[in-house]
């Protein structure tokens, strides 16, 4: 895994949560986007997902992409178990057209009690 450090530097050191957290399961360039706290990216290509540990994704807005359905479906649920706040997931295709749509997507929100 590539670029939790960022996000995990960002939380401790400066207290600033990003505004979303995209996990890339495919080649990418991880780390911080834009200002300091809008949003990060973290690769897990070729990662065994069941041994991340995705602590870091504790109270975020998460967004996993992956060329891979179960990979996806994978990371969705690890990311739910790690205490992230939202989740949404989905199997985006590596030759993307209009006739090949994801084939599967999900989004999940952590339920809050008393507001």
């Amino acid at each position: 895994m590539r670029g939790h450090d960022a996000v995990i530097e960002l939380r401790r050191v400066h207290r600033v949560k990003p505004g979303f957290v995209f996990i890339d399961d495919f080649p990418t360039n991880p780390g911080l986007r834009d200002a300091p706290s809008d949003w990060a990216v973290v690769c897990t290509d070729g990662d065994d997902i069941e041994l991340l540990d995705l602590r870091f994704l504790v109270g975020l807005r998460v967004m996993v992409h992956s060329h891979s359905e179960p990979r996806a479906r994978a990371l969705f649920e690890r990311c739910q178990r790690a205490g992230a706040a939202f989740v949404g997931a989905f199997h985006l295709h590596a030759h993307p057209h209009p006739n090949n749509p994801p084939t599967w997507d999900d989004v999940w929100h952590k339920e809050t009690v008393n507001g």
